[in-house]
């Protein structure tokens, strides 16, 4: 039975006032874009999650169900990883194309609008970084860090992007992009962050963490996690230790001032 929508917003109205708490469960529903799944009439959400926003960017989980279309839709700059393979159609400008991603890839988008569209029979999960101030078009940038002449200790911590385990994959006037690789039983060197950065795990590990001056604290890392640390209004300095079996590897991004 399908409900009109002026029935379907009294519904949400009385659950609201039987139950307080549906108000933010409602915030979540109005953000997400509601999509039909080809070859089914049922109606399927898209719940692109939003996981953190400032004044200067907004990082988002996207996912889309097998076969699902968005509507016409646009993104500003944005940097973003695939957690999961991607086998999509997108169209644009009345143009449609493949375009085809293997899982733990790294992309940077200019502005575009456009629809896409899931072909595969899985799910497909990324996270993306969209940046609210514009820079111009990303102009990619290359540089040799060479090797730090610092000791890598806690009084004197190599810069993260010259740290052995952090090797620097992309770089625009957006961003810093590391790829950090820590595998079992090693340990970084100290090393210093003094930017804003979200970290994107791709394989989890039993981690631990020693800050400059401190004990060592468990940090275990879970797999398609992400976050946010404001590296640029507090500086850290600290090494991470893989106490586990798997390898911990991670997408580092400095979100460049």
């Amino acid at each position: 039975m399908k409900l009109r929508k002026i029935d379907w917003l009294l519904v949400v109205l009385i659950a609201m006032l039987a139950n307080p708490g549906a108000i933010a469960s409602f915030a979540v529903m109005r953000n997400t874009s509601i999509v039909r799944a080809k070859g089914s009439d049922a109606q399927q959400i898209t719940p692109n999650k939003i996981e953190f926003e400032n004044d200067q960017i907004k990082v988002i989980r996207g996912f889309l169900a097998p076969h699902q279309k968005t509507p016409l839709h646009s993104h500003p700059y944005r940097f973003g990883v695939t957690l999961t393979k991607n086998d999509l159609m997108i169209t644009s400008d009345g143009k449609t194309a493949p375009s085809k991603k293997d899982a733990q890839q790294i992309f940077w988008s200019e502005p575009v609008t456009h629809e896409v569209e899931n072909v595969s029979n899985d799910r497909m999960e990324n996270i993306e970084i969209e940046f609210k101030k514009d820079k111009g078009p990303g102009l990619e940038v290359k540089k040799d860090w060479g090797k730090s002449s610092a000791k890598g200790t806690a009084d004197d911590p190599v810069p993260v992007e010259q740290e052995p385990h952090h090797r620097v994959i992309f770089e625009n006037q957006y961003v810093r992009v590391l790829d950090v690789v820590v595998g079992p039983g090693e340990t970084t060197l100290f090393h210093r962050h003094s930017i804003d950065n979200v970290p994107i795990i791709l394989t989890g590990a039993d981690n631990r963490t020693q800050f400059a001056g401190k004990d060592w604290t468990p940090t275990p890392a879970k797999a398609k996690s992400v976050g946010f640390i404001p590296g640029a209004a507090k500086p850290y300095v600290h090494r991470i230790n893989n106490q586990g079996s798997t390898a911990y590897h991670v997408i580092d991004v400095e979100i460049l001032p």
